[in-house]
């Protein structure tokens, strides 16, 4: 029986892509490019900005300075966070599971970067937030899931892993824990009332 159901952040409880295409766009960058230079400053074991080992002004004068763009800095790091949108189908969801089960984030993510996006206001859905920048360690490493089932308290198999990048949903279907992966937001969020539920 599953009483808790863990979301990922970026791709699941909000659109971050279109602001990190919005970025390539501005200095006519191909998306894929700027996309790999984006996760390899987030995810670099000595210096990812998602490890917390530099903070988000950092991460994007790194950024800038890949693609010789130096003066996108500061216009980045202010474009980012506000460019967030929530997925609504999401967001309704997690109101409705409110009170039903325990509700936890697992994100990788930049320090502070949910503190800053207001919108999300995460503490008031989610008691439980693991953050691989606190905790310094990434998904889909084992060590994450295993903090995370440590603040919850609970069996694996009673914990639902919900996130769009199926090598975490993976990672995390290997230790015992039930998963969703997040592709289309309707849908997704149709398939997790169904394991939830049963047939709806």
């Amino acid at each position: 029986m599953i009483k808790a159901v863990v979301f990922d952040v970026g791709g699941v409880l909000c659109d971050w892509v279109t602001v990190v295409k919005t970025m390539a766009a501005s200095i006519g960058a191909d998306y894929q490019e700027f996309y790999d230079a984006f996760l390899l400053y987030s995810f670099d074991p000595k210096t990812g900005s998602d490890l917390g080992l530099i903070g988000m002004d950092e991460f994007f004068a790194k950024l800038a300075d890949h693609f010789s763009r130096p003066e996108k800095a500061k216009v980045w790091r202010q474009e980012f966070v506000p460019g967030f949108k929530r997925i609504e189908p999401t967001f309704e969801l997690v109101k409705e599971l409110k009170g039903k089960y325990k509700l936890a984030l697992l994100t990788n993510a930049k320090i502070g970067l949910w503190d800053e996006w207001q919108e999300g206001n995460l503490p008031q859905y989610f008691p439980v937030i693991v953050d691989s920048a606190e905790v310094q360690v990434l998904k889909p490493d084992e060590k994450i899931f295993r903090i995370l089932l440590d603040r919850l308290k609970l069996p694996v198999a009673e914990c639902l892993f919900i996130d769009d990048f199926p090598e975490y949903t993976a990672a995390a279907a290997k230790l015992g824990f039930p998963t969703v992966t997040f592709t289309d937001p309707e849908e997704s969020v149709k398939l997790i009332r169904k394991t939830l539920y049963g047939s709806i």
